[in-house]
């Protein structure tokens, strides 16, 4: 998924891997398998010492993730690492968002929207590289992708803002015009296939990991099965546009990219990267120790502290665009209480979010805050501006004549260790909260919380589940909760986050509804003007702020760490979903 769609984060601090469809294998025409050449034959060339790999300018990066297919555009292969390995360093798009999360033409050398129109013109020197012969990129590509996107029987991740276009016009071989709707048949809108009006998030189409797709290589192949095994054209040999080739790979194991000679940008600093799987933090860390590996990517532990401080590594830190919350069910089955703005301004008022940020980042990522904001400051640009949801910040003596006001029964004072709860209208002030298992920060966050709201009177009852397909596969979607901890992953634009809070959205698990903040998204989402559309979002956030149906904690920090030999990866660590790989071409020994 990219920026223009919000994201559910598992178990791992980047993104939730999504599982493949068992039927995921790309085939010919004639039915043969595509597939990369095994990871094995390349892995067994590679040097098993930094040294050696400096002198055959080869990297080796720890692969935490593995890769359940590689067209993150199908809803079942949408991961973050596919992007990282297979996508943002082998297909581009027309824009690239950098280390500081500003967005710059990539593929294209210009785009230009109107009120009435998009237009994108493909830089002349882009060509794709398919199995050695160069075939220019062209406005056929454009179209085509877009296609993809619309086709009702294509299992696409996101369609925001396409279902706006309805029909282009091609100019030469480089320049397309997409034309934005003017109306929409009866029902269309409602069920997502339609949209009219310009998309004011124009920048994040056919951008990033999304990329534009090579009509000519992918001809005559299923959208739901292509790229399950490769990054390939029809014949099966390796297709790119971008700085590097994916010429092996093996689930389970790893994959190997390689120079790409015919690519528009700066000649890669490496002729070869090679992803070797390893799931586990500690054996990351290890690896990394060990001189195993030359980079890793790593989710947030604990155990990552000892890596700040070691000779020859730099260790790298920021926060990215992924909001860790907890979801308040405004309709919650088991606790009519939460429907209670009240009741939800105690909770709030009850928790101490920046103890529990010490508490989990302090040793490996110094300088975190708490959100404040449910619509903007995510990642390295975050002012604090605007940080409306700083009204609610810990205040126990508050929160407790909020529940002496509606309630009986409960602590006189703030105490720890206090047992006895409020009942409120003959309603325990008792709450199910759920979060994904085998995740110690959650697990954490669950113990400290339950501590702090018990002190003031209100019993959260922590549950953990399997992220997949217990958590987020059925507990989120049947609302069946009070309160749920995980996290969206987004980017720069706030329009990613849109259908999170709308009426009826999918994703809105809490079942919160204000047609006033669903005016201003739709307004936002609408308009061009920059100045206009902020104001549309900020408005939106401080509603969200005072309704309190979402708590924001933090944004998990990215971290990576290298050797610090190896340079150009200082500017690697990027805080959206291209992950370190954005400026693969950069590194170099």
């Amino acid at each position: 998924m990219h920026r223009r769609l919000w994201l559910v984060v598992g178990a791992v601090a980047a993104v939730l891997v999504v599982a493949a469809s068992a039927s995921a294998t790309t085939q010919t025409k004639s039915g043969a398998t595509l597939a990369a050449a095994p990871f094995s034959q390349a892995w067994a060339q590679v040097p098993r010492t930094p040294a050696g790999r400096k002198a055959s300018t080869t990297l080796v990066f720890g692969m935490e993730q593995d890769v359940t297919g590689f067209n993150t555009n199908d809803a079942d292969e949408n991961a973050l690492w596919a992007s990282i390995t297979g996508i943002e360093p082998v297909i581009r798009g027309t824009y690239i968002i950098d280390n500081n999360g500003n967005y710059k033409l990539d593929l294209a050398s210009s785009v230009v929207a109107t009120k009435t129109s998009l237009t994108i013109t493909i830089r002349p020197d882009a060509f794709w590289n398919w199995g050695g012969k160069k075939i220019p990129v062209t406005n056929k590509d454009l179209a085509y992708s877009w296609q993809q996107y619309v086709d009702p029987n294509n299992n696409v991740a996101s369609n925001v803002g396409y279902v706006n276009i309805g029909s282009y016009t091609l100019k030469g071989t480089k320049t397309i015009i997409f034309h934005w709707r003017t109306s929409c048949p009866a029902g269309s809108e409602a069920n997502g296939t339609c949209a009219t009006g310009p998309f004011a998030d124009y920048r994040d189409l056919f951008a990033g990991p999304e990329g534009v797709m090579p009509s000519q290589a992918l001809a005559g192949l299923d959208f739901n099965k292509f790229w399950a095994d490769c990054v390939c054209g029809n014949d099966g040999q390796p297709v790119s546009d971008g700085p590097f080739m994916l010429t092996n790979y093996t689930r389970g194991q790893g994959l190997t990219l390689k120079a790409n000679p015919d690519w528009y940008g700066t000649k890669p600093g490496l002729k070869e990267i090679d992803f070797k799987l390893i799931t586990d933090t500690n054996s990351e860390i290890q690896a990394m120790r060990g001189g195993e590996v030359d980079a890793i990517y790593p989710s947030p532990q604990t155990a990552l502290a000892q890596l700040r401080s070691q000779s020859g590594l730099t260790y790298s830190s920021i926060s990215g665009f992924t909001q860790e919350h907890w979801d308040i069910n405004v309709q919650a089955p088991g606790n009519p209480l939460l429907r209670n703005p009240w009741m939800r301004q105690a909770i709030a008022l009850g928790m101490d979010r920046v103890s529990l940020i010490k508490a989990l980042y302090g040793q490996i990522a110094p300088g975190q805050k708490p959100l404040n904001n449910l619509e903007y400051e995510l990642g390295p640009n975050a002012s604090g501006a605007n940080a409306q949801f700083a009204e609610w910040s810990f205040a126990p003596k508050k929160a407790l004549a909020l529940l002496k006001a509606h309630c009986t029964g409960g602590p006189s004072t703030p105490t720890r260790g206090n047992t006895a709860i409020w009942t409120c209208g003959g309603q325990k002030a008792e709450f199910q909260f759920y979060t994904t298992a085998g995740n110690q920060r959650r697990q954490t966050s669950a113990l400290i919380f339950q501590q702090q709201l018990g002190a003031i009177g209100i019993k959260l009852d922590p549950n953990f589940e399997p992220a997949n397909p217990n958590f987020f596969g059925t507990r989120l979607p049947a609302h069946n909760f009070d309160i749920a901890e995980f996290a969206w992953s987004g980017g720069p634009d706030p329009s990613g986050f849109d259908t999170i809070y709308e009426c009826g959205g999918a994703p809105n698990y809490k079942q919160y509804c204000n047609k006033k903040v669903d005016a201003l998204i739709h307004a936002g989402d609408g308009e061009l003007d920059p100045t206009k559309r902020t104001a549309d979002y900020e408005q939106a956030a401080k509603i969200l702020a005072d309704d309190i149906a979402v708590i924001p904690l933090y944004s998990p920090p990215n971290i990576l760490v290298y050797k610090s030999q190896i340079k150009g990866m200082q500017d690697s660590n990027n805080p959206t979903l291209e992950g370190p790989t954005w400026n693969a071409e950069d590194w170099h020994w």
